[in-house]
């Protein structure tokens, strides 16, 4: 599985990576007849709701940026979007965002109850280290290196003091909280993914950095545009929400996600001996949903 350049086409890769990730999760995910029963069929249902897989889909690329293989990173793009599918169930509770639909399909909660949500929440990040743990480590030390990036993202540094934080401020951001907020809710996630994608393929140091950089920027823009989109919608029955559209124009948040999305593309110039096409143009793409 290895992408060529020279041949590129954006949705077909995206969905052509999007089918691979699915078909590895459906066959690794806990069977159905696993006691409790519930537990499985609800962690099920989170994770086979839907959604873009993007964030895994970085992972298997940064592993090819660096001159890796997708089988280099597979367990870690897997761990990721459980690790991100748990953030999803848990921001969907009632005493967070109290949502009963996501894609058009009932949340963990509403379809199983609170207590459920949290539990199937907690045990997918659980599922998320263990998945992690099965990673070949390609030199020593890799493994523990792919665990601290991960955990450093779980914890009190990372998606949760972003989540935090987004409660404690919403609807009265200041520029500091927004871009505390953006950093650590969205952005940590997209560079550990990364990160730990050319962890895993055996990148070097500095490319490590680099790619990392990259999807800190990309994950900045995606939600400054995720903001701008979301702007306007309905929230009835719902909790105020930190958006930076308290802060900028819409204007001022479109040039803002440009100048991320340029800093990302900057983050390529030089360094990457495998494709980074397919990551200029994704950057490009989630821009021009606003633009």
């Amino acid at each position: 599985m290895a992408y060529h350049q020279g041949m590129f086409d954006l949705e077909r890769y995206l969905q052509e990576r999007k089918a691979w990730v699915e078909a590895r999760l459906t066959a690794e995910l806990p069977a159905a007849n696993r006691r409790p029963a519930v537990l499985a069929e609800a962690i099920s249902h989170a994770v086979q709701t839907g959604g873009k897989r993007l964030r895994p889909i970085l992972c298997l690329a940064a592993a090819e940026a660096v001159s890796g293989s997708c089988d280099d990173a597979w367990w870690p793009a897997l761990a990721v979007e459980l690790f991100h599918t748990y953030t999803l169930v848990h921001d969907d509770l009632p005493c967070m965002d109290n949502d009963l639909l996501r894609r058009n399909q009932p949340t963990v909660h509403a379809k199983y109850g609170e207590a459920i949500g949290v539990l199937a929440g907690d045990a997918l990040q659980g599922l998320a280290f263990e998945w992690l743990s099965r990673t070949p480590e390609k030199r020593a030390g890799i493994l523990a290196a792919l665990v601290a990036e991960l955990g450093r993202t779980a914890g009190v540094g990372g998606v949760v003091a972003g989540q935090v934080e987004d409660i404690r401020f919403a609807g009265r951001a200041d520029a500091d909280t927004l871009a505390f907020v953006h950093q650590h809710k969205t952005a940590d996630l997209f560079e550990t993914a990364m990160r730990m994608g050319a962890l895993a393929a055996g990148g070097a140091s500095e490319q490590v950095d680099r790619i990392g950089l990259y999807a800190r920027h990309v994950g900045i823009a995606f939600q400054i545009v995720d903001d701008l989109l979301d702007h306007g919608e309905a929230r009835a029955g719902k909790p105020p929400e930190l958006t930076c559209l308290q802060i900028w124009s819409s204007d001022e948040a479109r040039s803002q996600a440009a100048n991320h999305t340029q800093a990302a593309q900057a983050a390529l110039a030089h360094g990457f001996p495998g494709p980074i096409e397919p990551l200029h143009a994704l950057a490009g793409a989630m821009l021009k949903r606003v633009v």
